[in-house]
Order: structure tokens, then sequence, then C-alpha cells
């Protein structure tokens, strides 16, 4: 498997299975589990709050996180992989656009930006800013 060109730093959500940290460990990037780091059903707020301190990427199938209270100043630096579909159908998609996640976070890295939000699915990926 080819390793990433930039290391990126992932935080997982409870709702996110192990295959998705090992793909994503395979690719040389960090990967941090919530189950490994926070009790069985931490409010989101915390997890989010957990993931940006430690300035990881939260990867999550939790669609809460598209909430308005994440959408506030004290969330402004949280960057988030939102995936989208079937739990098996999370590496796949990974898999397909993962690159292009580098890419996205290779710039925001360059350009200062405060955060990358990607919404990805099988077939689809979508960037917010």
């Amino acid at each position: 498997m080819a390793r990433a060109p930039l290391r990126l730093r992932f935080f997982t959500d409870e709702n996110i299975p192990d295959s998705v940290g090992r793909y994503l460990r395979g690719r040389g990037h960090s990967v941090f589990r919530a189950k490994a780091h926070l009790a069985e059903g931490t409010p989101d707020q915390v997890v989010a709050t957990t993931a940006m301190e430690d300035d990881r990427v939260l990867v999550t199938a939790d669609k809460d996180f598209n909430d308005q209270r994440f959408q506030k100043a004290r969330f402004a630096r949280l960057s988030r992989i939102g995936l989208s579909g079937d739990g098996p159908e999370f590496v796949p998609a990974l898999r397909q656009h993962i690159r292009v996640i580098e890419f996205q976070w290779s710039e925001k890295v360059r350009t200062g930006a405060p955060r990358m939000i990607a919404f990805v699915r099988l077939g689809d990926i979508r960037f917010k800013a």
C-alpha cells in the first residue's frame, strides 16, 4: 500500500469500525480511537473537543456533527471527515478518495486554513469550508 506524502492525525469516533483505522495507519497516518481514549457514549461535544485539542481530524459517521452547534466559533478549528453509507463501505470509500483528502489537507496546511471538512461516501466526496 502506498504511503501518504503527508502524515495526518486522525481521531476515529466510536461508530467507526477498526478496519478504517487499520487502513489509515497502513497509509502512514496516526490514528487514535475514541474507543481507546473515551468512555462509551461520550457526548459529541467532548469527542469534538478531544479531537480538536489534539489537532486530529475527527472521522465519524455521526450526522449530529452537521448540527449548527458544531458550526459555532468554539469548533472553528474542528477538522472532520463524515462517512456515509454502511460500515463495510467505509474503507472502500476512503480508498477511493484518500488522495484527494490528503491533497486537501496539504492545501489546508499550506494556506493556514483553520479546518477541513469532508463528506465521503462510495462514489462521492464533497468538501466544506
